[in-house]
């Protein structure tokens, strides 16, 4: 058993050096989409990332852009900018701006309280709606703690804002039916703080080492339409199992809980890409949404081209909606997924390209896109 420890602290810094090598000076990552169905139209679109990492750990700035839209008028429009060390003090900013027209938006109400009726969903249009939405913002990470480049406590500090109406959506349709709240369009002017424990040894691609996040987001009467608070908690961790064979032990704890007339937009809500893969998107919804996920993770081999690694994972995600009335029943009838699927990182280290296939009792879901869903 010794001797095994030693291996693992011995050969763990130059796994890591391998990849370090390969972050420098700016990388690009881009990844085209073009598709066609015969109710949306031709899709073209494509996402753009530029990771900086001159000078600074772990980089000095990631900037994300990505653009996809429909020929029938349906589109989504994304910039994400995160810069560390920001005017060569120890502060770290980050930036958002999003803006989006769907013409396939759908709410389920509250899961927690409504039953949901899927030979509906599947047979007519009845939770379907057509939505514009707005969200911009950012926030502040200063430094209470900080040793070295990645092992920092922060306090967070925030400023975000989101509108979104629904429109051209018959008054027969569920979100009118049910005088769901935020029907008739509302905006939310939000103060985030928090505080962030991080000791990873990757933002793209940990390997070992947690992220803790805990806060608070408050949107006051007068600058919103509806009043409203949001605490959250998100916890990341993870442990080699490997090293010959990169093999990582993800796993990941979320919680929200909100507070007031929150708009059905706002509230928690399980589903989709990066909770219960394998359900859809926002298919539970209520005042509280708790989710869990393990994940095995895996980089198999290499191919000097482009610097082109290809891996696998596994996962096991969990987690409940609940109202606020219902406290009591937080810990039981969890919904559960199972699902695996493959990554290929090219370019860098840091840019990669994922699919996902989760496997429910609604059915399966299958996710494409770039990153590790956490």
């Amino acid at each position: 058993m010794k001797k095994f420890i030693i291996f693992i602290f011995l050969s763990l810094p130059v796994s890591l050096l391998g990849q370090d090598s390969l972050r420098q000076g700016v990388k690009y990552g881009f990844l085209p989409v073009l598709s066609f169905n015969t109710d949306d139209g031709l899709l073209f679109g494509g996402e753009l990332k530029r990771y900086d990492y001159r000078n600074t750990l772990p980089f000095k700035s990631f900037t994300r852009i990505a653009l996809n839209y429909y020929t029938d008028g349906a589109f989504g429009f994304t910039i994400n900018r995160n810069e560390v060390d920001v005017f060569g003090s120890d502060l770290r900013a980050s930036t958002n701006f999003f803006s989006g027209q769907n013409f396939t938006d759908y709410y389920l109400g509250d899961t927690d309280k409504l039953g949901f009726d899927e030979t509906r969903f599947d047979s007519s249009s009845y939770y379907a709606f057509k939505s514009f939405r707005l969200d911009m913002g950012g926030f502040t990470r200063i430094p209470i703690i900080r040793d070295g480049a990645t092992d920092r406590i922060d306090m967070k500090f925030g400023l975000r804002f989101i509108y979104e109406t629904p429109w051209g959506t018959p008054e027969s349709r569920f979100i009118y039916d049910q005088n769901i709240e935020g029907n008739d369009g509302a905006f939310l002017s939000l103060f985030d703080v928090g505080i962030i424990l991080e000791r990873r040894n990757s933002e793209f691609r940990a390997q070992r080492g947690y992220f803790l996040e805990i806060g608070t987001q408050y949107a006051p009467p007068v600058i919103s339409t509806n009043h409203t608070i949001e605490n959250y908690i998100l916890a990341l961790g993870f442990l080699p199992l490997s090293i010959k064979i990169p093999i990582t032990l993800a796993s990941k704890f979320r919680f929200q809980n909100t507070i007031g007339d929150s708009p059905y937009w706002f509230s928690p809500f399980l589903g989709g890409g990066t909770s219960l893969r394998g359900y859809m998107y926002r298919r539970f919804t209520s005042d509280n949404a708790l989710s869990y996920s393990v994940e095995i993770r895996s980089w198999l081999f290499k191919i000097p081209f482009k610097n082109i690694e290809l891996g696998a994972n596994v996962f096991v995600d969990g987690g409940k909606a609940f109202s606020n009335e219902n406290w009591d029943k937080a810990f039981t009838n969890h919904n559960l997924t199972l699902g695996f699927g493959g990554v290929m990182a090219i370019f860098t280290p840091d840019y990669i390209l994922k699919y996902d296939i989760g496997f429910s009792e609604d059915g399966i879901g299958i996710y494409l896109g770039t990153g590790y869903s956490f």
